[in-house]
């Protein structure tokens, strides 16, 4: 009984480190079966993608990756973006739908690539770099959901355009709900295990 109580208060102390430390969580979102992930590396920004590959609906046979826009991240200026194997152009605004992907209204910062635009993989990681302030992935967006707000604008998608849609959407932080059924998930399987042994 001892040793069920131990573990018992172990995995609950760790749900609780988890929840106060939602920066260590990646923000997620999947839109037609692509995953965008945004977490925080040091002071650097990441935006890994999954499964571009396999995008379904409009994105079905896209293949390069040709802007992107992130906004609502708190106070960091002067940004750069890196990875992909190509040279990204960081635009100030929002991003459109025309042929260089930046150039839109609105706030945030656009990067574009010149063609030929990156080309996609299955798993990819683009690094944004700041020159002064702090990335936030918490601020509520106008909804009142925590996160950045992510456009992307790929190319090549099987459809008249060529490009399939424009995602427009707040990558959300996890939920403190959900990290506490994960802890709470943790400790069954730790007292289900210690019975296990016993039996």
């Amino acid at each position: 009984m001892k040793g069920k109580m131990v573990l018992l208060v172990a995995v609950m102390v760790l749900s609780l480190g988890l929840v106060g430390t939602p920066a260590s969580w990646a923000n997620s979102l999947t839109f037609q079966n692509v995953t965008f992930d945004l977490s925080l590396s040091g002071s650097n920004l990441l935006l890994r993608v999954t499964n571009a590959l396999n995008a379904t609906g409009s994105w079905l046979g896209i293949e390069t990756l040709n802007a992107f826009q992130i906004n609502n991240y708190g106070t960091a200026s002067n940004l750069s973006a890196s990875g992909g194997g190509v040279t990204w152009n960081t635009v100030p605004g929002g991003l459109n739908a025309g042929a260089n992907g930046c150039g839109g209204t609105g706030g945030g910062t656009c990067f574009n690539t010149p063609s030929p635009f990156m080309p996609l993989s299955n798993d990819f990681t683009l690094t944004v770099t700041k020159g002064s302030g702090a990335f936030n992935l918490t601020i509520p967006d106008q909804f009142g959901v925590p996160g950045p707000h992510l456009k992307v604008f790929f190319g090549g998608a099987d459809q008249g355009d060529g490009h399939g849609s424009l995602l427009s959407a707040t990558v959300p932080a996890p939920e403190p709900s959900s990290l506490m059924l994960l802890g709470a998930a943790f400790a069954g399987m730790g007292i289900w295990r210690r019975k296990a042994i016993q039996i």
